[in-house]
């Protein structure tokens, strides 16, 4: 066993042999480290995207004359003020119907707008276009607006009053294929309005929602959620037109 005596004249030796032996202190070594370059992602909870709408019994579109009709344009903004919407309906309206437009058109639909630019058309010219064209089907794309009740929210679609036939079968595909695309819907309208009326082709008026109601306006601003709408609306046309 080692002795006392020993013991410290071993520990005295290795004291000495890393004074002597260890390399001299360098004020170069860092310390601490430095922070990342890139601070770490914040985790967020992965939620997965958005079922697509059911496809339509048949994509042909070949033969078929639709005229897309976004409401207001240029001088005449739409719903806004007093709205919780940050875009003028004729913004959001015009996105909506380009890109119904361009699924229709994808389709091998023969397709005319009223606009698709920020411009005026009256509503005489918009009628009139209806029953120059011949179309198969006229689609006018709107926003609403309920200041007086802002819990209203919803998808719906309107006709001209008294009219049924094809324009409510339109009207009816069109809320069925936006339902199966899990947006809210309210139902179809008989009323008596001037893009509706004043011209003889089936035609219905799409309400997109509500610029006063929080829910429908935070969606409507957002380019995905249009575009989404956009595509169960053109499923739903097609539909009709796949009766037809």
């Amino acid at each position: 066993m080692m002795g006392a005596s020993t013991a410290k004249l071993l520990l005295a030796a290795l004291v000495l042999g890393c004074v002597t032996g260890c390399p001299p202190s360098d004020k170069r070594i860092v310390r601490t480290l430095p922070p990342p370059a890139y601070p770490p992602l914040r985790q967020t909870p992965q939620t997965p995207p958005p079922s697509p709408p059911p496809k339509p019994v048949s994509t042909n579109l070949s033969g078929k004359r639709v005229m897309i009709d976004p409401g207001h344009g240029g001088k005449d903004p739409g719903a806004w003020k007093g709205t919780r919407s940050r875009l003028p309906e004729k913004a959001i309206v015009l996105d909506i119907g380009n890109n119904v437009g361009r699924i229709l058109q994808s389709r091998g639909a023969k397709v005319y707008a009223t606009r698709t630019t920020d411009v005026y058309p009256s509503l005489d010219a918009r009628a009139k276009a209806a029953d120059r064209y011949k179309v198969d089907l006229f689609v006018s794309i709107h926003a609403d607006s309920a200041p007086k009740n802002p819990a209203a929210s919803g998808v719906e679609v309107h006709i001209q009053k008294n009219t049924r036939g094809k324009s409510l079968e339109a009207a009816r595909c069109i809320l069925a294929a936006v339902k199966k695309a899990g947006i809210e819907v309210r139902g179809w309208q008989s009323t008596n309005l001037h893009v509706l009326r004043e011209h003889s082709r089936p035609a219905v008026l799409i309400e997109c929602g509500f610029l006063t109601n929080h829910g429908d306006a935070t969606k409507l601003n957002d380019s995905a959620y249009r575009a989404r709408l956009a595509a169960a609306i053109a499923d739903g046309i097609t539909d009709y037109f796949s009766q037809h």
